[in-house]
């Protein structure tokens, strides 16, 4: 219990302390958000799976720079000692963990390209399972998303008894992949630490994941919460109240970015303090600073 007090206290100190991690997730935000266009998801044609590879080859890019960052953000608050980590100009130190981005990219793009294509495969087999009550309930879903939530439920009253039940099919078949991804999800969550931190590919890095969910249980499974606790409420509050209030929208999403660099510090706080710490730098690299081998055994 201690131990995940730590955890989350170091974590929330990295997390402020190194702002620049923020940086990088909202240009992703700006840029995806200005690349994707939604409307054309339900019709997948071969141009926009073709368009869509090339998207999650950049994102996986940008991604493995990204946490190559926060990896070494947490190696540096944690290879000095706590008083002296603490006095550290950490606007500059914030500063340099840019250097980390594009060696990030050069390593682990393979590992994380290959998780997050198995990401997308999964997400696809569950959206065309859920897609014929999707396509049923199409011409509804858009009405309610865009309306206030005291507005949604007046909505929802006004439909027929068929209208409703093909809602209500939608939502429970959505709300059941939603889980079977989300079990895929908690189970993985650590394949980022696995593959920056101890040098193993991507596939193994999952499989290292779900075993260490056996090896530590309690603290695995008290990670988990604690992601839920803090996600899922925002997700809900974004989801209710964002749409039609452009300010709250923003701001919500701010929110979601800086929790996003939260969950990240944390993970790979878990994966030091409690996996094993890196080795230090091979000798081939030992002028990087952003080198991490396997734990000590």
């Amino acid at each position: 219990m201690r131990l995940l007090f730590n955890l989350l206290v170091d974590s929330f100190v990295i997390s402020s302390r190194n702002f620049t991690l923020v940086y990088i997730l909202l240009f992703s935000l700006l840029l995806f958000g200005s690349l994707v266009n939604v409307n054309q998801l339900p019709n997948l044609t071969a141009q926009w799976i073709g368009y869509g590879g090339i998207l999650l080859l950049l994102f996986a890019a940008m991604m493995a720079g990204w946490f190559n960052m926060v990896a070494q953000a947490c190696v540096r608050f944690l290879s000095v000692p706590r008083s002296q980590a603490l006095q550290q100009n950490y606007v500059m130190e914030s500063i340099k963990l840019f250097q980390s981005f594009f060696p990030g990219i050069g390593r682990f793009f393979g590992s994380f390209s290959l998780v997050y294509a198995l990401n997308a495969m999964i997400l696809i087999a569950l959206g065309y399972w859920v897609r014929p009550s999707w396509l049923k309930a199409n011409p509804l879903l858009p009405k309610a998303a865009t309306l206030p939530i005291e507005q949604r439920e007046a909505f929802i009253n006004s439909l027929s008894v068929g209208q409703k039940v093909e809602l209500g099919e939608f939502s429970l078949l959505f709300m059941l992949g939603a889980l079977i991804y989300g079990v895929f999800w908690a189970s993985t969550l650590l394949w980022p630490v696995y593959v920056i931190f101890y040098r193993q590919g991507g596939l193994r890095a999952c499989f290292s994941s779900l075993t260490q969910f056996f090896r530590d249980p309690l603290r695995y499974l008290a990670l988990i919460l604690i992601l839920a606790f803090l996600g899922l409420p925002l997700f809900l509050i974004t989801g209710l109240a964002g749409p039609g209030n452009l300010f709250l929208a923003i701001a919500l999403q701010f929110l979601n970015l800086l929790l996003q660099v939260f969950f990240a510090v944390l993970i790979f706080m878990y994966g030091f303090q409690v996996i094993g710490k890196p080795l230090p730098p091979e000798e081939e690299d030992a002028d990087k600073p952003d080198d991490f081998s396997k734990p000590t055994p």
